[in-house]
């Protein structure tokens, strides 16, 4: 027998079953909700981020460099005609 164990290494069952408790009860619409929610969450964290590294970085550069971290550079150049490495 199998001894079972947490998704998460920092979460124990209780909290995870819980937690699935919690997210079955949720509707399609409330799901989509917290998914947005957490999206906006990871955007502002990784925007802070680039904020720390990059004082003087305007709102624009913020964007520029967040999206970068997710497009190769000919993406960005192509799209955005903005690259990382020229404005360094």
């Amino acid at each position: 027998m199998t001894e079972e164990r947490p998704l998460a290494a920092d979460t124990n069952l209780h909290a995870e079953s819980m937690q699935r408790v919690v997210w079955q009860s949720l509707s399609p619409t409330e799901k989509l909700a917290a998914f947005f929610d957490l999206q906006d969450t990871a955007i502002a964290l990784a925007e802070a981020g680039i904020r720390m590294r990059y004082p003087q970085a305007t709102s624009k550069e913020v964007f520029l460099r967040r999206v970068a971290r997710t497009l190769d550079t000919a993406t960005m150049e192509r799209v955005y005609g903005w690259s990382p490495e020229r404005s360094a």
